[in-house]
């Protein structure tokens, strides 16, 4: 019997998002819930952030109508039909935060593109055409390859690992992210940022203090956060749709309770949306007992070198599965891009 490898590539991974039941191996991260105390302090004055945190939430980044929702859907019945998805296991799911999005600005949830933008996404989503699911490393995203999920998206929860340690000093933040096991190590001694030509995965960030919120400015990215000249086959909701040499972050967190830390972050990129938006996300302290473990990626990443051989395996049925997921794409509409500009597949 010919193995359908398009259930080990990319497809699985939009199939396994869309399952609406919950996984068997469902996990609810322990968090200490907000408390009203007073906020904790540094021995130097500052708000005392430092701990583990965690951001898990079901509640979408962009506001989706019902006829979008419905179209997303329908376009991802094929793939789920090729790949008997059934959900995926171990899910962190800490539910839905009291509003239709993560986005608060604009008011009504919403990404708006500009015309180089979406021209940029059609471009890259036809550099696909006659590629397979893994004709290369290069056809998978940044993340899978273990080198980087990139900002603003590492700050965004999905499925699982959404949490995040925090040191401070009096001139220094650092937050380390459990996916991939990221450090962004934040100066705060007033420093200039990098020259121009100095390009990071992460941007290069300066932080400051407003009072008691401490807002980081990030800039300079390297250009390849979107994967390049062709869209990736793999691609997530919360994923970027630029490339990022244009692009600032700004972050804010505000300690409002012992236990909750507002963490907000502006995206502003003018080659590619309309005007910025603003994402608004809690951060709950985690429970004592609670351990950020390692995030081993590149240790064993058997998935790099199974996918490779698998689209070795049968040629044709890596170009089939490739133009069926990219025909998802296309099909399920969103937000801010026309058709057939579509990135990725708003996940109910």
């Amino acid at each position: 019997m010919k193995i359908r490898w398009v259930a080990v590539v990319g497809a699985i991974w939009l199939a396994n998002l869309a399952a609406v039941a919950p996984a068997a191996g469902q996990w609810v991260p322990e968090r200490i819930e907000s408390d009203g105390s007073a906020i904790p302090r540094t021995p130097w004055g500052a708000p005392d952030l430092q701990g583990l945190w965690n951001n898990s939430t079901t509640t979408p980044l962009e506001r989706l109508t019902e006829e979008e929702w419905a179209l997303s859907r329908r376009a991802q019945r094929a793939v789920i039909e090729a790949t008997g998805g059934t959900g995926a296991g171990w899910l962190e799911q800490a539910g839905r935060i009291d509003r239709e999005a993560l986005i608060v600005d604009p008011p009504d949830g919403r990404i708006r593109m500009t015309e180089q933008g979406v021209e940029r996404l059609i471009a890259r989503e036809a550099a696909r055409e006659g590629r397979g699911e893994a004709d290369s490393w290069l056809d998978r995203n940044n993340w899978e390859r273990c080198i980087s999920r990139t900002l603003p998206t590492a700050m965004i929860p999905t499925l699982y690992n959404a949490n995040y340690q925090i040191f401070q000093t009096p001139d220094h933040f650092v937050l380390l992210m459990e996916m991939i096991h990221e450090a962004r190590i934040v100066p705060l001694d007033g420093r200039p940022h990098a020259d121009d030509d100095i390009r990071q995965w992460l941007g290069d960030a300066r932080g400051y203090w407003e009072g008691d919120t401490l807002v980081v400015e990030t800039r300079h990215f390297n250009g390849k956060l979107d994967g390049g000249d062709y869209q990736p086959s793999h691609v997530t909701p919360t994923g970027p749709r630029m490339s990022g040499e244009t692009l600032t972050l700004v972050e804010r967190f505000t300690l409002v309770d012992a236990n909750t830390i507002d963490y907000r972050v502006t995206v502003e990129d003018p080659e590619t949306f309309a005007a910025p938006y603003t994402v608004a996300i809690p951060m709950q302290r985690s429970a004592p007992d609670v351990t950020l473990f390692e995030y081993a990626c590149h240790e064993g990443n058997h998935a790099m070198v199974n996918l490779l051989h698998a689209g070795r395996a049968d040629e044709e049925l890596a170009l089939e599965a490739a133009a069926l997921v990219s025909r998802q794409r296309i099909e399920a509409g969103h937000p801010g891009v026309r058709e057939p500009a579509v990135p990725f597949a708003p996940i109910p």
